[in-house]
């Protein structure tokens, strides 16, 4: 079943996305019954769809998925597509071509954060695996905040649709203006990655909004963070999420604790295996074949290399951070998150990013950006952070300098960006 017979049998006549002008369940089916019949020539074609609008957007998805052979999401529309895949709305074709036979592949492409971004292919059923059901979820009013050309703004669509909830665009703009929209539009669920969390509370505005459903997804979910906004919103159901675009959708923590319970190790779990290697790499071996492209990650097993490292503590298995994101001190592995954590442990950070200089005698040095309350001496604050890091790191790990700024920006799918900095940033 694709996504718009899912819609049409569930039959719901709420409002489906809310905009300048609100679009209705019903309304939105019919314009993509009527999308279907003004492209025929695009049946069974491999097409690409990048995002402007999102009613728009989910239009396109409802009247191609289980029309066209494939969809490809382009997060940007200059990242390269294969050769028979065409660009809609800008291409189109003349030739109606013979019904569909097979399931629509779904294209996704990953970050690149780590390399040139490819695309990983997924069914609806896989997508819409996560997808919940219920009086509840049905009466929540979603923000989407990330792009749903990306796998994480995907989720957040489905979900809302699948649901019957109500979904507005809230992808675009600084923290103070996606605030006063949610505000506005009486927002009740939100997912977002920490680095946008921290943004919305640096606003002092977040406490406003009637919050029922927290998400975090996307980097790291530190401990003071899920204890900010536990004591914010003690009603609120508050999860964090791990979901990778390789491996499609992961698994969900709703204890309010960092990490995950060391228990779901090598057991089934959210319909995912899970294991820890020598290296402490953390490894999934989801319940579909995982991409040819990535065939080169997989063990023989069926297990998929994440790419994150991880510790066990106790009962909990704790994120160290990328493997790729490594700095390297005299020999000494840092981890950048793993001081960031530590840095927004202390009560006037907001926002702390941390990187590698390089160093002709230690290879590299560890540098770290943070955001501070307003109206505190700032020399005064990093004689603090320093005797704070002191106590909880171990030397090689400690910040050669801190740098106080303004703020720290992030990539279009909201997480911090992790490329090398060539120079820092002026105080």
């Amino acid at each position: 079943m694709n996504l718009l017979q899912r819609l049409q049998q569930a039959n719901y006549h709420s409002t489906a996305i809310s905009a300048d002008t609100d679009i209705s369940y019903p309304q939105l089916i019919s314009q993509a019954q009527q999308l279907r019949q003004q492209y025929p020539a695009l049946q069974n074609q491999a097409i690409a769809l990048s995002y402007n609008d999102l009613n728009a957007f989910t239009c396109a998805l409802l009247a191609f998925d289980g029309w066209c052979s494939a969809l490809y999401l382009l997060p940007d529309n200059n990242l390269e597509l294969p050769e028979q895949v065409i660009r809609w709305p800008e291409n189109t074709v003349s030739e109606t071509a013979a019904p569909v036979t097979t399931a629509t592949l779904w294209h996704l492409a990953t970050s690149g954060t780590t390399g040139t971004p490819k695309w990983i292919a997924h069914s609806f059923t896989s997508l819409s695996r996560a997808a919940k059901t219920s009086v509840q979820s049905a009466a929540l009013r979603w923000a989407l905040c990330y792009q749903p050309t990306r796998f994480a703004g995907l989720q957040v669509l489905l979900q809302s649709l699948l649901s019957g909830a109500v979904i507005t665009d809230c992808s675009s703009g600084d923290a103070q203006q996606r605030i006063s929209l949610m505000q506005l539009l009486a927002i009740t669920a939100i997912s977002a990655t920490p680095s946008l969390w921290r943004q919305l509370l640096m606003t002092g505005q977040l406490s406003t909004l009637p919050l029922q459903q927290i998400t975090l997804g996307g980097e790291i979910a530190d401990q003071s963070l899920l204890d900010t906004l536990a004591a914010l919103f003690p009603a609120s159901r508050l999860l964090h999420i791990y979901a990778s675009t390789e491996a499609g959708v992961g698994f969900a923590v709703a204890d309010k604790r960092a990490g995950f319970p060391a228990s779901w190790l090598n057991q089934y779990h959210s319909n995912l295996f899970l294991k820890v290697d020598a290296n402490q790499h953390l490894w999934l071996k989801p319940p579909q074949p995982t991409a040819p492209l990535l065939a080169s990650a997989v063990d023989s097993d069926g297990y998929l290399d994440s790419g994150d490292l991880v510790t066990i503590v106790q009962d909990r298995v704790v994120f160290l951070g990328r493997a790729s994101g490594v700095i390297n001190v005299g020999g000494n592995k840092v981890h950048p998150e793993q001081v960031e954590q530590v840095l927004l442990q202390h009560p006037v950070v907001r926002q702390a990013k941390v990187y590698a200089k390089a160093s002709s005698v230690l290879g590299q040095l560890v540098i770290a950006d943070i955001v501070i309350d307003t109206g505190i001496d700032s020399k005064t604050v990093q004689m603090q952070l320093l005797l704070h890091c002191q106590q909880q790191l171990e030397r090689y790990q400690l910040p050669t300098r801190l740098n106080i700024v303004s703020s720290i920006a992030t990539n279009a799918t909201g997480k911090l960006s992790r490329k090398t900095n060539t120079k820092e940033p002026h105080e």
